[in-house]
């Protein structure tokens, strides 16, 4: 049994599940998933836990993303990106890169982002996709996302329609995708996504990734070092009964007095335990004075 997260540089025409299944075959393990899904068109990281690392898709999932990606400005589309059907076409003459930098500029703020009907997104118990493939309408969700960085990459391609290079730092949850539309429609155009590629996803970057085809269990980055950032303190015997090593790998809650002794009276909110290298749970401030078991990976039976 394999433990930790495997980087994967998704190939164009999979989708993610299939990189899933793939690595199962691999490694010849079932615990297998991925932290957050690519269309089949889009390539780049693609984080796939193994084994105990499962546990982390939450925790991977909140940090930051980046992409690169293009804009075209003149043409929208069912899906909002190149592999769906031609809705809308508009003329795009008259857009300057003056009037496109600075739309793009305005973009690096929070801001309300509706859900696009092609997506996994339920509404009412069904996926938006499956309304859309039926041809029924239904009021999309709106969510609040934050673009952190956006920028234009190279030089604009004027013509019948307009392709922008752009490269965004984003908040999970953002469809860039829908992003594209957005800046479309700031512009008073249409618009889509022509192509996109993930560079940065759940702490990893393409640097970080291996090729589909070169997986192996040698792959496999250990928990402690995807959680290299975490607060950690090491159980070094079990001493009291009830102590924090008894607390801990059965699963208790833990009092802020108990885990400011642990931490010596640094308040942190998160805290990785640790024995003999290797992570036993994630413990998390629950109330004021309380901590509870957030993920646990080991137990007393394990140990």
């Amino acid at each position: 049994m394999y433990h930790g997260v495997i980087c994967v540089d998704k190939p164009k025409g999979m989708t993610s599940h299939d990189v899933v299944s793939k690595v199962r075959r691999i490694l010849h393990m079932k615990k297998v998933g991925h932290t957050g899904t690519l269309d089949p068109d889009v390539t780049g990281v693609l984080a796939v836990v193994v084994g105990q690392a499962t546990q982390l898709t939450e925790i991977l999932q909140e940090r930051q993303k980046s992409y690169e990606a293009v804009v075209t400005l003149g043409v929208s589309t069912d899906t909002e990106d190149a592999s769906g059907k031609v809705t809308h076409t508009s003329n795009v003459s008259h857009i300057t890169a003056e009037m496109i930098d600075e739309t793009i500029e305005n973009f690096e703020r929070e801001y309300n982002q509706t859900v696009p009907m092609y997506s996994s997104v339920k509404v009412n118990g069904k996926k938006l996709y499956e309304y859309a493939r039926s041809g029924e309408e239904v009021t999309r969700p709106n969510r609040m996302v934050y673009i952190h960085d956006l920028k234009r990459t190279g030089d604009i391609n004027f013509g019948e329609t307009i392709d922008i290079p752009i490269t965004v730092t984003c908040s999970k949850g953002t469809y860039i995708r829908t992003l594209a539309v957005d800046i479309g429609r700031k512009l008073g155009v249409d618009a889509h996504m022509s192509y996109l590629r993930r560079t940065e996803s759940c702490g990893f970057t393409l640097d970080d990734t291996v090729a589909l085809d070169d997986v192996t269990s040698d792959s496999i980055i250990p928990i402690l070092d995807v959680l290299d950032d975490f607060y950690k303190i090491e159980l070094k015997d079990k001493l009291e009964a009830r102590g924090p090593f008894f607390k801990t790998v059965n699963g208790q809650k833990m009092s802020q007095t108990d885990m400011m002794k642990l931490t010596k009276n640094e308040d942190v909110e998160t805290v990785l335990f640790i024995k003999d290298n290797t992570p036993i749970g994630i413990y998390k401030k629950h109330k004021e004075n309380e901590y509870k078991p957030f993920k646990m990976f080991l137990s007393s039976n394990d140990l």
